[in-house]
């Protein structure tokens, strides 16, 4: 629960006591409204990605706040708990995309606040699509980290083709962009809460932006423990299988995302070919360069071990299919397909490098690469696992765990105390939403001292 206006003694004497009310101050009884919350985003979904973390705190947090979401597109929310603002901007060029909606959100909090149509506490922006309104920002991504990879030709850019070039034009245009206004975020981050999602971005920011990043806060996506679940391997691995022409027995090897050059789908079709074992099938869910991943498998006598699926909306159903998840992903700040497979029970093969290798013990919990491009090591990790079912019954189980550890009420919960931090300052700390005494939900009131 937080409670406003509490000053000086007052202040003090709440912090000291265990009840609702303080001795040294004059009450009234108000309703328990919550905070009112505003997230800033570009596309709000149970999709993928950074829409799919929005959209998991906006679910948790509008039972007992006012939320509201300023968003482009939004799915899959109750628009009966959420109040919700449409954010018009174009949809590509990337970088035109990205500055229009920039501008259309902030003019768009800017009449919301001219107008005193609401007044919020929390303005939370999950990227930098409005950095000039908020005062809690998510950064899904150390743009200058991934940048400094793409220069450098460790994450490769597709131009193979006179479209590709295009759109690695576009690409890099809105690489800069995000770059500066990411600095420039970081420099004020003073004023405001800077959030990110795994330890290994911490250590990206400490690099690129030195003292003015200490003050980032790390707070981990969270999966949903009900929605993947072990128990989903009996309701769905045959009917996931027969769908695709994959036998009962054959090991499945399973992939998921976008961005394929950067997510190291190249080393997982290099790797195949040096299986023992000639029925192991792959699938890679996601969009990407198709046609040149399927002429790279030709060109190493696998295409036919290999499943391409477009997209997918029930990402469980195939985890549920699979016994393996491969993710030799080069750069990833987290990687929720990770967390995923592992709430699943998928034993969980990835690099070193991405964020939710922060969670893995390796041999443990999961396996992690020496490099995302040694494919020696992959096809190694992949047979051992293969050819020892106990194995991987015991690291899917360890994985599952783990998972349990890292719900969205969790990340809900932390979201909250960053919240708090930012309206009260670090002096108020103490003062949680989760205190013990809280009345119960049929009767919420606080003291409202004058």
């Amino acid at each position: 629960m937080i409670v406003k206006h509490i000053r000086g003694q007052d202040c003090d004497e709440y912090l000291k006591g265990n009840s609702w009310r303080c001795r040294k101050s004059r009450r009234r009884q108000l309703p328990y409204v919550g905070l009112k919350i505003a997230f800033v985003a570009h596309h709000v979904n149970f999709k993928t990605g950074p829409a799919t973390v929005t959209a998991h705190l906006v679910e948790r947090l509008s039972g007992d706040h006012q939320v509201s979401v300023c968003s482009n597109t939004i799915d899959g929310i109750d628009l009966l708990k959420v109040q919700h603002y449409k954010v018009p901007a174009l949809r590509c060029p990337k970088p035109l995309a990205h500055i229009t909606f920039l501008i259309s959100s902030t003019v768009l909090l800017a009449v919301l606040s001219f107008l005193r149509k609401t007044d919020f506490d929390i303005i939370h922006s999950t990227g930098y699509d409005s950095a000039f309104s908020s005062n809690v920002i998510t950064s899904h991504f150390c743009e200058r980290e991934c940048r400094r990879l793409e220069e450098a030709n460790i994450i490769e850019i597709p131009c193979r083709s006179v479209w590709q070039k295009l759109k690695a034009w576009d690409h890099r245009l809105y690489r800069c962009l995000v770059c500066f206004l990411e600095g420039l975020i970081i420099s004020r981050s003073n004023s405001r809460a800077c959030i990110i999602v795994s330890q290994a971005m911490q250590e990206e920011f400490a690099r690129h932006y030195g003292d003015a990043a200490k003050n980032i806060i790390v707070i981990p996506n969270g999966v949903d423990t009900l929605r993947f679940h072990p128990t989903n391997r009996p309701l769905y691995r045959d009917q996931i299988r027969q769908k695709h022409g994959v036998s009962r027995s054959d090991p499945l090897l399973m992939f998921a995302g976008g961005d394929w050059e950067r997510k190291g789908v190249r080393y997982i079709v290099e790797a195949l070919p040096l299986l023992s074992n000639r029925t192991v099938t792959l699938i890679i869910i996601g969009s990407g360069d198709e046609k040149f991943y399927g002429q790279l498998a030709e060109l190493r006598g696998v295409r036919e071990r290999i499943i391409f699926v477009p997209h997918s909306s029930s990402l469980w159903e195939y985890y549920a299919a699979s016994d393996i998840f491969v993710f030799p992903t080069m750069y990833e700040p987290f990687g929720l397909v990770i967390v995923e497979a592992m709430a699943s029970g998928l034993p969980v093969i990835t690099s070193r490098v991405a964020g939710a290798a922060d969670i893995i013990i390796d041999g443990v919990n999961g396996l992690l690469l020496r490099a995302s491009s040694d494919v020696n090591d992959l096809a190694a990790k992949i047979e051992l696992l293969l050819s020892n079912a106990a194995l991987r019954k015991t690291i899917g189980e360890r994985a599952r765990e783990t998972a349990e550890e890292h719900s969205w009420d969790q990340a809900a919960q932390k979201t909250l105390e960053v919240y708090n931090t930012v309206l009260y300052g670090p002096d108020l700390q103490r003062l949680r939403l989760d205190m013990p005494e809280r009345p119960p939900r049929d009767c919420h009131t606080i003291e409202h001292l004058r």
